[in-house]
């Protein structure tokens, strides 16, 4: 009995460990209209990851807009992205990051700025 609670808690700790990072928060939040264009662009995760795309596009027009990715060679749960200057209009930020099992996830924020 006791060396199947070991197994088990051995199999349940590396899974854990091992799991998909997920997304807690995002800044601008997807589908919100801002009166203000937010300073940065916030994320964060459950757990360490390596952003390895970030894109912002200004939807109406199909212009792409040039963000700083300096920060897309260090591991963080949290990234602080300095938003640029935006003209009213409709976007949307994309990213990619490798999460600790290696694998890719990624994901959208669309909003309006007025």
């Amino acid at each position: 009995m006791k060396q199947i609670i070991i197994i088990f808690l051995l199999i349940f700790i590396n899974s854990a460990a091992f799991s998909h990072s997920q997304l807690t928060e995002i800044l601008p939040e997807d589908n919100v209209t801002y009166n203000e264009v937010p300073p940065q662009i916030e994320m964060k995760f459950k757990s360490e990851v390596k952003l390895v795309k970030i894109d912002l596009i200004r939807v109406d027009i199909k212009e792409k807009i040039k963000l700083d990715s300096s920060l897309l060679k260090n591991k963080s749960t949290n990234y602080s992205i300095p938003m640029p200057k935006l003209d009213a209009g409709i976007y949307r930020f994309e990213w990619r990051a490798l999460s600790p099992d290696g694998h890719i996830i990624k994901g959208k924020s669309d909003f309006e700025v007025k």
